[in-house]
């Protein structure tokens, strides 16, 4: 609202006090306490209606509520000054203006926008009905009045029958009217109901009334008597005051804002903003997102991507700035959007702590990522191993075996020749080459096999971890006790993670740790699946940079999980690794 528009509705108010108290003194018919009372209710609407409309600009209800007061405070003007007929029957169309506009004030609330097209027809039929009134007025007490132009003899005939069906269809519209108030509030949330609470239990009663009078037009036999005036009196000066309430509810809201940042001020990074940010808001579904730059993408506090949710979803979005960088978005109820200076409040209350927060999410992203990446190297590590085993059994190690059957035939059919002094001693030549040749093959083999197994050990892929522990505790030159309670299904992953711990442990426990007796342990944990080597050796065993130990802690880390050497020298030394199983 502009100052020009500003000075004018006030300028209009004025004049129209000063003619509405003036005309009449200057007749001689001074005014009495219940018009200086209706005088009273126009302006507390104009001063409701102004101030709401400075408040919330861009809301139609500051700019309804001062048409309302000016056009209420005009009505009487006209009214009273009775200059003559015409004038005067504009001035009770304008008496009863108000009351639609209440209408139209109660359901378009807190936006100042009608919704569908039910509230658009309540509205138009709430102006249509209250027009349709001014002709059925009841002027008698006011017997120097001039004629109401649209005025309609009401006693009798079809008169009479308008009147009636003009008073039904008032009793329609409050009905239609109180209907979408009620709906509003059952359907809304818990931020709705608080925005519309100080509107709706006074529009709703302010409807009361008027039905109530509706019915004792038509003849019900409620008993109103004179004090029934002032609870029309208090009702209708309710509604201005309700409808400032519910306008300037969020700049009230806003002191509380002082103690957000307090709050906020006493979390790390990390900490649970959202819980502070909800109780600021009055909004328990308040979602906080990050923005993260890099990535060009909204995240939640854990770094897991968050999608903005769209404007038909009943939720709404204000991002979050700092010196015109997005820092973030609050993801909160629709209903919010009706008190902005609350959220703008709240928003620059948790911008730095938001910012932080949003640095903290940045780090778990890549966090998370790497670990994914790590992941995703074992995988393909473990996968390029059995290829290499794969190739080098059905490849190079089926030659070689081919190739020792043939030695082996050729020393069998060399043997099978005839026995002459010449051949033989040709004969006992290459048969000492070929067993010579042979001899080589089988270690040839042997090592071939052993490097194949080092590489992925086939048994692991065809016929699990049980069986490929079991075939180490074989090997072990040190007797080993192997107990398994892993039934279900594990990754390959992590199947070849609890096969290299336990394959490096026992290759330490013979190599260095001086024992007599080694046990492995496979079982369920809280993090997946947990592995554990333990010797009755000398201990003193360290991860040191390089060892093969440190190669395990690093397998089993990029798998999220967890290695633990505890080895006090004199006793034993214990490998445990949980891995988690996806």
């Amino acid at each position: 609202m502009t100052r020009r528009v500003q000075v004018a509705v006030l300028a209009l108010t004025l004049a129209s006090l000063a003619a509405a108290i003036l005309s009449p003194i200057v007749r001689g018919n001074p005014l009495t306490l219940e018009a200086f009372r209706e005088l009273g209710v126009g302006v507390l609407f104009v001063v409701s209606g102004l101030l709401g409309w400075a408040r919330r600009p861009a809301s139609a209800i500051g700019r309804l509520l001062t048409i309302a007061g000016v056009v209420w405070l005009l009505a009487r003007v006209l009214v009273w000054a009775w200059p003559n007929s015409v004038v005067f029957t504009i001035g009770l169309i304008l008496v009863l203006l108000p009351i639609a506009f209440l209408a139209h004030l109660a359901v378009a609330f807190p936006s100042g926008r009608l919704a569908s097209r039910f509230e658009r027809s309540v509205v138009v039929s709430a102006y249509i009905v209250i027009i349709s009134g001014v002709g059925f007025l009841e002027l008698s007490r006011c017997a120097e009045c001039p004629r109401n132009l649209l005025g309609v003899e009401a006693q009798e005939g079809i008169g009479r029958f308008l009147r009636v069906t003009v008073l039904l269809s008032t009793l329609v519209t409050i009905a239609a009217f109180s209907a979408v108030l009620v709906d509003r509030w059952r359907r809304g949330t818990r931020t709705t109901r608080r925005v519309l609470a100080p509107v709706v239990p006074t529009a709703l009663l302010y409807g009361a009334v008027s039905a109530a009078n509706v019915l004792a037009e038509l003849g019900a036999p409620i008993g109103l008597g004179p004090a029934w005036l002032w609870v029309e009196d208090v009702a209708i000066a309710a509604v201005p005051v309700a409808f400032l309430c519910g306008l300037l509810r969020s700049h009230l809201a806003r002191y509380g804002v002082g103690e957000l940042v307090v709050e906020l001020g006493e979390k790390g990074p990390g900490g649970d903003s959202r819980a502070a940010i909800s109780r600021a808001l009055g909004d328990p579904s308040v979602e906080v997102a990050y923005w993260m730059r890099d990535a060009d993408r909204y995240t939640d506090d854990g770094g897991r991507p968050v999608e903005l949710p769209g404007s038909d979803s009943g939720r709404a979005v204000t991002v979050i700035k700092r010196a015109d960088e997005v820092l973030g978005a609050l993801i909160h109820d629709a209903a919010l959007r009706e008190e902005p200076a609350l959220l703008d409040a709240v928003c620059a209350a948790a911008g730095l702590a938001i910012e932080n927060e949003r640095l903290h999410a940045e780090v778990l992203a890549r966090l998370e990522e790497v670990t994914a990446s790590r992941s995703r190297i074992v995988d393909a590590a473990d996968a390029e191993r059995r290829r290499v085993e794969r190739n080098l059994h059905d490849g190079a190690q089926q030659r070689l075996v081919t190739l020792s059957l043939a030695l082996t035939m050729a020393r069998n059919r060399l043997a099978s020749e005839t026995d002459r002094s010449e051949a033989r001693s040709r004969r006992t030549d290459v048969d000492e080459l070929l067993t010579e040749a042979a001899e080589e093959l089988v270690l040839a083999l042997q090592e071939l096999r052993e490097l194949a197994r080092g590489i992925h050990p086939a048994i692991l892929m065809e016929e699990g971890l049980c069986a490929a522990l079991d075939s180490l505790a074989e090997r072990s030159p040190v007797p080993v006790e192997v107990s398994t309670h892993a039934d279900a299904p594990l990754p390959p992953s992590v199947e070849a993670a609890a096969y290299y711990v336990v394959s490096e442990a026992l290759a330490n426990v013979a190599k260095y740790a001086n024992a007599s007796f080694a046990t492995v342990k496979i079982g369920r944990c809280e993090r997946g699946l947990r592995v554990e080597v333990s010797d009755d050796g000398v201990g003193g065993a360290v991860a040191r940079p390089g060892s093969g130990l440190e190669g395990l802690a690093d397998r089993v880390a990029a798998l999220d999980g967890l290695l633990k050497v505890d080895s006090q020298p004199g006793n034993g030394t214990r490998v445990t690794a949980e891995i988690p199983c996806g």
